[in-house]
């Protein structure tokens, strides 16, 4: 007398197919077990190999800041969401670089722009990051109230000046212009007054008059120049590095990198596109950073503020590693950073060329 088995089986769609069938052969029905477990093993590893691993959304980060252009450009344009193709790209927008890398290494974002100081400051501090790309440099400058005389950085002693933030790339950039005139602030045994202050406040207390300068980045400056008649004393290129010292960088996790290169190499791919955007678009661009801006933080800027910032920032993807290792020293020596200053292992550059090789050779 024949058994009767049922049999559970995949059909083409996914589904469960059941089947009865009778077998008077045990030998038989046991081959037929086991090379119903071969095909869905093979069916299985095909779906992992299409589907398993496959990222339906990148998460980008970066400021409303001119120096952060290529983002801001990049993403309104709709230039990334082109080349990640059916990858949703989602955005989250941070005011400084601490917040920033707090997502990225917890996961939060992917990839983005940001500060070239917070970023090797976490790097040293043993943080899985890497710097793939720069996105801008200069943007920066010494502004002052209107009214202060000013020559030469000695010019400063006994005046209140801030940066955004202590340790910040902006502030690095003004210790190091105090140390290379042999000036120091009070907390250092110097003679000029130190604050942190938002850039988005520095405006009313020059006003008030409790603020004499400010290393600050753009819009910020020509926002201050516009608003309360403030003047630009040491332009973006006369500060240290004369203005080589990159303003913004592209950085990723090294997980996310090692996993997802092909990602890497579709979002640089998007990051230069985005910066010849800006090159040969240049009054496109600007109402666009314009407009995305006073989106992004409420504070309406001239379609001249703008330009004008932009015409003290330079757009590039090319990276200087000897320069970001300077502002590792100085950041160490200043003690923001413990430890060893070796940037060993953080800068990667090797997806970008091999961008650049493909976009030449075609």
């Amino acid at each position: 007398m024949g058994v009767k088995y049922t049999i559970n089986l995949l059909n083409e769609k996914g589904g469960i197919k059941l089947i009865r069938l009778n077998f008077k052969n045990k030998l038989f029905l046991f081959l037929i077990i086991i090379f119903g477990i071969i095909f869905l093993v093979g069916c299985s590893n095909n779906n992992v190999e299409e589907t398993g691993t496959q990222i339906k959304e990148i998460t980008i980060g970066y400021f409303p800041n001119v120096t952060h252009a290529p983002a801001i450009v990049g993403i309104e344009k709709g230039i990334f969401q082109q080349e990640f193709d059916n990858i949703k790209v989602k955005t989250r927008i941070f005011p400084n670089g601490s917040l920033f890398m707090d997502a990225l290494n917890t996961g939060q974002i992917d990839i983005g722009y940001v500060g070239p100081g917070p970023a090797l400051n976490r790097f040293l501090q043993g943080a899985e990051v890497k710097a793939l790309a720069s996105a801008s440099t200069g943007g920066t400058v010494l502004i002052a109230r209107r009214d202060l005389e000013y020559q030469r950085p000695e010019d400063l002693k006994g005046k209140i000046v801030a940066t955004p933030a202590r340790g910040c790339t902006h502030d690095l950039i003004f210790r190091k212009m105090l140390i290379e005139n042999n000036l120091a602030t009070t907390d250092s045994g110097g003679q000029i007054e130190h604050r942190t202050q938002k850039p988005a406040t520095m405006i009313g207390l020059f006003a008030q008059g409790q603020l004499d300068a400010a290393m600050v980045s753009e819009p910020w400056a020509s926002l201050m120049e516009d608003e309360i008649g403030a003047k630009v004393v040491v332009d973006w290129n006369q500060v240290p590095w004369d203005g080589q010292l990159p303003a913004t960088i592209v950085v990723s996790t090294n997980e996310f990198i090692n996993n997802n290169p092909d990602l890497i190499k579709l979002f640089l791919k998007g990051h230069l596109k985005a910066i010849d955007f800006i090159k040969n678009n240049p009054e496109n661009s600007v109402r666009i950073i314009s407009r995305e801006i006073s989106r992004l933080t409420k504070q309406k800027l001239s379609v001249d503020v703008i330009k004008r910032s932009l015409d003290r920032t330079y757009m590039t993807a090319e990276i200087k590693p000897e320069i970001l290792q300077e502002l590792a020293d100085l950041s160490a020596a200043l003690g923001f950073i413990k430890g060893n200053s070796s940037l060993n292992g953080f800068i990667d550059t090797t997806y970008l060329k091999e961008v650049l090789d493909n976009v030449s050779s075609q």
